[in-house]
């Protein structure tokens, strides 16, 4: 029997660029399926890469349909290139000089509030950084492009109007440099439909809204009339760019990271506004320090999805029919039980809950059996105490019986890293992912903890995995999935199946957002395990997810 290419090419994306060469060998018909996937995603994140691959480059059929870009051209006086040792040039390497009498410290201090991370050791010179871009903008079928630890071309905004077929879009820990006569392009054109930008930066600080400053420049892209999804943080506030004469477009899903300071008690500036025109938002997620919201009783009608701090939960609860429900931070016992009571009509229909407190109560389960009835899901997280064995073996008789929609309980311990000790410190956090909370790469609900998969823990988890298991199969029959350690997770099929402990290495609730997460910023997420393991020229073989396609990867 013959299967049709439609059959072949899902089998095809599980197999690492080494092998999906030698089935591009075999014969014309594979050769047609298969060099689809072969150049789907390219990532190019040093001069040297592309000296290496720009002859295959040009040559490349179909073109790529998704690039993650990081090669600056070298600029002395920019504060992100001043870890560069040497400019790539057709002809070779060449060091940099070092300037000792330039005051590094005083270009530091512009962007202290930003991980400074990102920093590129080669860069590349005039000609050959203007022979990558008219590589890349020959790439016109592209639908997922990242910019990512690189300086933005002065021709960014033109650049990106050159791909008809764009629908993601990323710029993350890139700066923005500033244009003396920059064009006027209107973006509301633009097709994308997600946008992420993060840790934007700029050669000077400033916080005017002028249209000819940089950051203020880049929020515009956010106009586009097709985007349903927006993530950026407290670098470039994109709420800005939309007034009551520019109103947003229908956005429904939206992420946006607060400084971690708690400090700043108070809102940004037009973000209160900005949420109230938001009719169509279905997912919030609003990350690290977060104030209540004063929202009008008829904004976010469509709301049905919250990851947001324990501040802001009754405030964006409030005559909402939520869904899924993710506290964020550490939560008080005594004031999470209040806000639960205060919200209990509104929490009523909640599926999936997750939230992460400080010391365990048992009392809390009474508390989410008797606030939540509808839950699918359930995740706690803790620090101290925690369920004794006679707790956890009677849980399901005593308490999620009432629960008959329940199919996973995930109820485990995380360590909390040292509080910062100065202001620095403070600066360099990521985000509130310290409390098992995702992080911005992350999807919704997903584990936050490192597994060893080579310790042998099976043992200490199927000691009591029958007692447990028969008490739990006769309270709670529909229950399918309990974790009760950070790496560690029983399963079963059916009501009939045993129980199985096995290594939880994926997200528990799968993605906040209703569409798949896009494939651009999965790049961004490989792309930094595959920098590690670069070592010679040649490629990189890396096992595709089951939602991202075989990526050809150039030594970095």
């Amino acid at each position: 029997m013959t299967l049709p290419n439609e059959l072949w090419l899902p089998i095809f994306e599980y197999l690492p660029p080494q092998s999906l060469r030698n089935v591009i060998l075999t014969s014309k018909k594979f050769h047609a399926v298969a060099i689809r996937l072969l150049y789907k995603h390219l990532i190019l994140t040093s001069p040297t890469s592309f000296v290496t691959a720009r002859s295959s480059l040009s040559s490349i059929q179909p073109s790529p349909h998704a690039l993650l870009l990081s090669i600056s051209p070298f600029v002395r006086t920019v504060e992100q290139l001043q870890e560069a040792v040497a400019v790539v040039s057709f002809d070779g390497l060449k060091p940099i000089t070092v300037n000792t009498n330039n005051n590094r410290q005083s270009t530091r201090s512009l962007f202290s509030e930003n991980k400074d991370v990102y920093r590129p050791s080669l860069v590349a010179d005039m000609t050959l950084y203007n022979t990558l871009l008219s590589q890349v903008t020959s790439f016109t079928s592209l639908r997922q492009l990242v910019f990512r630890g690189m300086i933005l071309p002065g021709n960014f905004h033109s650049i990106v109007h050159d791909f008809p077929h764009l629908r993601d879009l990323a710029v993350v820990h890139c700066t923005v440099p500033f244009v003396r006569a920059p064009p006027d392009i209107d973006h509301t054109c633009l097709k994308i439909e997600t946008l992420t930008l993060l840790d934007i930066r700029a050669t000077s600080r400033s916080d005017d809204d002028d249209l000819n400053l940089p950051r203020t420049r880049l929020r515009l892209l956010a106009k586009a009339s097709t985007l349903r999804t927006l993530t950026y943080d407290h670098t470039i506030w994109v709420h800005r760019a939309f007034t009551s004469s520019s109103p947003s477009p229908p956005l429904t899903a939206l992420d946006v990271k607060f400084p971690v300071q708690k400090d700043r008690p108070r809102v940004p500036l037009g973000f209160i506004p900005f949420l109230e025109t938001l009719p169509s938002l279905r997912t919030l997620i609003l990350r690290n320090h977060v104030p209540a919201l004063s929202l009008s009783p008829s904004a976010l009608p469509a709301l049905c999805a919250i990851s947001a701090p324990f501040s802001a939960i009754t405030s964006l609860s409030s005559g909402r029919s939520i869904v899924k429900l993710d506290i964020r931070d550490e939560a008080a016992l005594t004031p999470l039980y209040k806000a639960f009571a205060a919200v209990h009509s509104d929490l009523s229909m909640v599926q999936e809950l997750s939230l992460f407190v400080g010391d365990w109560d048992d009392e809390l389960m009474l508390a989410i059996v008797a606030h939540f009835p509808n839950l699918t899901k359930l995740q706690i997280r803790y620090v101290r105490g925690g369920p004794s064995e006679d707790t956890i073996i009677g849980m399901g008789s005593r308490t999620l019986y009432a629960l008959p929609h329940l199919v996973s309980v995930h109820i485990f311990c995380i360590p909390l890293p040292l509080p910062p000790q100065n202001f620095l410190e403070t600066n360099n956090l990521d985000d509130d992912t310290a409390y098992g909370a995702p992080g911005i790469d992350d999807t919704y609900f997903q584990s936050m903890h490192d597994i060893d998969l080579d310790a042998d823990t099976s043992s200490e988890h199927d000691n009591g995995n029958d007692d447990c298991g028969i008490a739990w199969n006769r309270a709670c029959p529909g229950l399918r999935t309990v974790q009760l350690h950070p790496g560690w997770v029983w399963r079963r099929a059916d009501p009939t199946d045993s129980w199985v402990a096995r290594p939880c290495e994926s997200g528990i609730f799968g993605d906040v957002f209703e569409s798949p997460p896009c494939d651009a910023r999965l790049l961004a997420d490989i792309v930094k395990n595959a920098e590690s393991k670069a070592r010679d020229t040649g490629w990189i073989s890396i096992r595709p997810s089951r939602s991202l396609s075989p990526i050809i990867i150039t030594h970095v």
